[in-house]
């Protein structure tokens, strides 16, 4: 079945490329040192850019090769989106499609489903339903309900497909508003209405009111994002999360940039659920819980050093919000600090369809009182390299 799916792939994107309008391809992968660990990741993606009319379509397709143990090739549909126009006001694109939410930190990725945007000018008004579990469940990044996170921890095998390959069932409608220039001519408010149902087999649902603002002032500028949740499995309890940031551009020779920010998130208590962000995106680069029962405080440096060259730099304190939704082999209950993360990413683009990156860091748990007493320094890099063609 694998050769299959590849020879598949291939003939596929060989015989549409003759007729396309626009195609191209892109070459990527990165290799990961991680304490004793390493690990790498090829991906081939070619895509086919199509319009129709007034309309346009976009398919992405390849694969992942998967390096660990072992070499596993895995087939994916990396975008399948089809766009549209009704009118001067209403824009409609379907497919598998990126999508973010309002507050940018509960759902965000690629997405299975159709949305669609009613444009006034100044606001603009969407709808969206979406599903997830139709995509390949490492590059899905859905987060797993608290009951079937074994399920979806297995790792990749061609002789079970069905069982190892699908990101968690979950259905997703959204309402969302976009208000350009509120209150202010510099501002902008974003707000949004959400549902998540959870078409496994706990039904692990949740809705949320979400809420973000940006507003940028001559060199500042400033985000705030908030996301208020019901989670209503076992009966209906509140989950909360927000997050604040504000960043100058520095007067200096250079294009630099300082922020700071910080980031909460509601965990497992009394009278609160832990939050639940439906992307279960990494907070950290060595250290890497989920959004849920935590908070964490953030200072960032970005500087262009030259034109085909920039850096960042950054350190981010992690601290528990609840003692149950984090969890690792060296914690203990003594604390909710779990400490501090210092990390750097360079990024070198020689030429424009050839960019490099290496990101590292370390995690200092001493410099909190959540781990072991003999807890060491855990380090983390990777390298990686994308070309287009």
């Amino acid at each position: 079945m694998k050769r299959f799916l590849i020879l598949f792939l291939l003939l596929v994107f060989t015989a549409v490329f003759v007729f396309a309008y626009d195609f191209g391809g892109l070459l990527g992968g990165h290799f990961t040192a991680e304490d004793e660990s390493a690990s790498g990741k090829i991906t081939l993606s070619p895509w086919l850019a199509m319009p129709l009319g007034e309309d346009d379509l976009y398919i992405s397709a390849g694969l992942n090769v998967n390096i660990k143990d072992n070499v596993t090739v895995v087939p994916e549909l990396f975008r399948l989106e089809y766009s549209t126009r009704i009118g001067d006001s209403i824009t409609l694109r379907a497919g598998r499609i990126p999508w973010q939410d309002a507050s940018r930190f509960t759902a965000r990725g690629r997405f299975d489903g159709a949305e669609m945007f009613y444009n006034l000018g100044s606001m603009r008004f969407g709808a969206a339903v979406l599903y997830s579990g139709l995509l390949y469940k490492d590059s899905a990044g859905i987060s797993v309900s608290p009951g079937d996170e074994h399920d979806y921890n297995q790792e990749f095998d061609w002789e079970n497909f069905a069982d190892t390959y699908f990101a968690p069932k979950r259905m997703l409608m959204s309402l969302h508003s976009e208000m350009h220039g509120f209150p202010f001519q510099r501002g902008n408010l974003y707000a949004g209405l959400m549902a998540q149902f959870d078409l496994g087999d706990e039904s692990f649902n949740t809705q949320y009111l979400l809420l973000r603002y940006t507003f940028i002032f001559n060199q500042f500028d400033l985000f705030a994002a908030g996301a208020a949740g019901l989670e209503n499995t076992d009966g209906i309890r509140a989950a909360f999360a927000y997050t604040l940031e504000g960043g100058m551009q520095l007067p200096t020779p250079i294009r630099d940039r300082l922020s700071v920010g910080f980031r909460w998130a509601s965990g497992e208590g009394p009278s609160t659920a832990a939050f639940f962000p439906i992307s279960s995106e990494a907070q950290g680069v060595v250290i890497k819980p989920v959004l849920s029962g935590m908070s964490i405080v953030r200072l960032n440096y970005e500087v262009r050093l030259l034109s085909s060259l920039a850096a960042e730099f950054g350190m981010k304190y992690f601290i528990r919000t609840d003692s149950v939704t984090f969890n690792d082999s060296e914690l203990t209950d003594d604390s909710y600090s779990l400490g501090a993360e210092v990390s750097g990413n360079l990024l070198w683009v020689p030429f424009s369809d050839l960019s490099m990156t290496m990101t590292g860091g370390v995690f200092l748990p001493q410099t909190g009182g959540a781990m072991e007493s003999d807890a060491k320094p855990r380090l983390f890099l990777t390298v990686g390299t994308l070309f287009s063609f």
